[in-house]
């Protein structure tokens, strides 16, 4: 278990190396290596009796983003002349926006418990702006993208593990006591750990590496997303020739979404494969989705009985626990932002009054961004959302090869994680978070560094500078 610190340590120490050196990708390394074992980490921590260090290891990720943004924007301020993109001004909008509610009369919370409510809800637009503004000549981005897979590999195989041993890889890092201590958090379930690594039935449901099943299955949406747009080249038309490394790896994304068993998830996962195929124009994929699909509707009305179709039936009519608790989530989340439509205040949804058990309206992104900062928060997280898509599905068709590939892992990943939006706090997922708004800045950065180099201004003021 001492790997998990070990791992976690170096990725941050090596990364900060990469960064001293001005390297970008020292911030990459870290996001992919280090915080899919965050969890972990802190938990085998305080199992070997290192609690007085913890405060200082869950620092590190806020710590080594903003020393890259301090780089990025040293860089970006001498070598390029900035000029904004419109979801640029959106994205800096909805960050001033919720810094006003840390400062205004709003709200039950102390200043501390804003700023960080302030963290878990708007952190990812630091790491939206330094994809936007670092050097794309220095990162790599299929090697990126190879990294992210061979971690959903290495997921795969623990999760393989648990499910044959049967035992949660949590029940051995401490994961509850850790929880207990530093989040207040009682120990519920089956299991020691809680109801998130559980089905209604009882089956257990599995995290591997991961922080719990969510945020495993939202890791595995984002890794098929990459590794769709690795397999597929284009040239005239669109070709699709997977190696032995992206055949592994897609069978791994099976493996971890079937025992991730997150319902959500599971139909992002196909329909992150539905949209592949749409925007490649593949009309046999599209057929063939349709008829499995049809397929299994047939089964499960004429053969399947048991738990499983009672499973499938409640989670359909939201009649099973789980889902009847998103539907009052929602409802009291709905009834605030009527009540108070400006707002709440930070920290009145989500995981600031989660730990004191004081959440209203939780379990869906868009309505704890609502709850605290009102319709209007709500608005722009939304307008940032569906513009990141827009831009993309926009710039697709002409983008060439490797940018091509780019949009459309960004594209797919955006739309597969629209319904683990609407069931949980996706924000909180810091892998997902982290790798997602970083390479949605990357994109926007490109095609507008696209935009830049038609300008001769662009390159007098390179050249100028070296």
């Amino acid at each position: 278990m001492f790997l998990f610190p070990l791992a976690y340590l170096f990725s941050f120490f090596y990364g900060l190396n990469k960064l001293i050196k001005k390297q970008i990708e020292g911030l990459l390394a870290y996001v992919i290596v280090g915080l899919p074992i965050y969890m972990n980490t802190m938990s085998v921590s305080f199992m070997y009796g290192f609690a007085a260090w913890i405060p200082v290891m869950q620092s590190l990720k806020e710590v080594i983003v903003l020393i890259s943004a301090y780089f990025v924007f040293t860089y970006a301020r001498v070598y390029r002349k900035i000029k904004f993109h419109h979801i640029d001004i959106l994205v800096a909008l909805f960050f001033v926006y919720t810094l006003a509610f840390v400062f205004l009369p709003v709200g039950s919370y102390s200043f501390l418990n804003k700023a960080l409510a302030l963290k878990n809800l708007s952190f990812f637009p630091f790491l939206y702006f330094i994809g936007r503004f670092c050097n794309s000549q220095f990162i790599n981005i299929n090697k990126v993208f190879t990294f992210i897979v061979v971690v959903i590999m290495i997921a795969a195989c623990v999760v393989l593990v648990e499910r044959i041993n049967y035992q949660h890889l949590q029940t051995l890092t401490g994961y509850s006591n850790y929880n207990a201590k530093f989040f207040d958090t009682d120990v519920n379930g089956s299991y020691g750990l809680s109801w998130t690594f559980e089905t209604q039935s009882g089956l257990k449901r599995f995290a591997s590496i991961f922080a719990n099943p969510l945020d495993f299955s939202a890791s595995t949406v984002v890794a098929l997303s990459i590794i769709l747009s690795l397999i597929t080249y284009k040239t005239k038309g669109f070709t699709i020739a997977p190696n032995s490394f992206e055949t592994m790896g897609l069978i791994a994304t099976v493996v971890c979404i079937l025992f991730a068993a997150s319902r959500a998830s599971f139909v992002s996962y196909f329909m992150v494969i539905y949209f592949y195929a749409w925007f490649i124009k593949r009309t046999k994929i599209l057929l063939y989705f349709h008829i499995v699909v049809l397929v299994t509707v047939i089964i499960f009305l004429y053969f399947l009985e048991g738990d499983l179709y009672d499973y499938v039936v409640n989670t359909i009519s939201f009649e099973d626990s789980s889902s009847i608790g998103h539907l009052i989530e929602w409802a009291n989340g709905i009834d605030a932002m009527a009540t108070k439509p400006l707002g709440m205040g930070l920290g009145e949804s989500g995981r600031v009054s989660i730990a004191i058990k004081e959440n209203i309206g939780g379990e869906n992104q868009l309505i704890i961004i609502g709850v605290q900062t009102g319709v209007i928060g709500l608005l722009l997280y939304l307008s940032i959302t569906i513009a990141i898509i827009k831009e993309g599905v926009k710039n697709l068709k002409n983008a060439a090869e490797q940018y091509w590939k780019l949009i459309m892992a960004v594209i797919l990943i955006k739309i597969g994680l629209i319904i683990p939006l609407f069931t949980a706090e996706i924000e909180s997922y810091i892998y997902v978070s982290y790798i997602t708004w970083f390479l949605s800045g990357y994109m926007i950065n490109l095609i507008q560094s696209k935009k830049e180099q038609e300008s001769p201004v662009s390159y007098n003021n390179i050249a100028t500078a070296q």
